[in-house]
């Protein structure tokens, strides 16, 4: 009897970067950021120590990584389900708080590596610039589609009271998600996301949303 082996194909260095980084998120999860140690993560991701070295040459640059690609991942969700609305301000505003309060957003997994990371802004600075960098990037959209919402209505609205609408907006949504990730069994399927446009329309006194 044969057997056919499969052909071996080298990883690629993006490719192994992902997987290290996945890694150290897994660690993470399993036993928070004490447990994410170079050797713990080349264990999880079936690969020396060295070779993780050699991509992150210390533990907070890993670190660093892994928490730029949780906060882009969880933002891009959000973005890119825009991509494909047909429709118009009210219905892109809509699309936007539904996706950011829905899974896979809305996630326990989501939460503890929000949080394991959070607790590091102070200690490594590298995390707190990330951290900004993508409350902004978040923020920014917000504000984006809120102008696009008030344009199309006609309402006289200034930079300045769009920025503390989107604010609030962004606000709104942290809120809620935090409270579907820390009980998601306490909310029917739906009800969060709903409950976060309602919000939305009545905060930027909507007649519909």
């Amino acid at each position: 009897m044969t057997t056919t082996r499969r052909p071996f194909r080298r990883a690629s260095e993006e490719e192994r970067r992902t997987s290290l980084i996945e890694a150290t998120m897994e660690c993470i999860v399993q036993g928070g950021i004490g447990a994410a140690t170079i050797r713990r993560v080349a264990e999880i991701a079936d690969v020396t120590p060295g070779l993780v070295r050699h991509y992150f040459p210390d533990k907070n640059t890993l670190l660093c990584a892994a928490h730029k690609a949780t906060m882009s991942k969880m933002t891009t969700q959000a973005i890119q389900s825009l991509d494909n609305c047909d429709g118009g301000p009210l219905a892109r505003l809509r699309l936007f708080i539904e996706t950011s309060l829905q899974a896979p957003v809305v996630h326990p997994r989501n939460y503890q590596l929000w949080a394991s990371f959070t607790s590091l802004i102070n200690a490594i600075p590298e995390i707190g610039i990330s951290h900004r960098e993508a409350y902004i990037e978040f923020r920014n959209e917000c504000e984006s589609l809120v102008r696009d919402v008030f344009a199309e209505q006609q309402r006289d609205i200034d930079d300045k009271q769009v920025e503390r609408y989107a604010i609030a907006v962004n606000a709104l949504i942290d809120g809620l998600w935090l409270e579907g990730c820390l009980a998601m069994d306490l909310f029917d399927s739906g009800s969060l996301s709903e409950l976060g446009v309602k919000s939305v329309q009545s905060l930027l006194d909507l007649e519909t949303l």
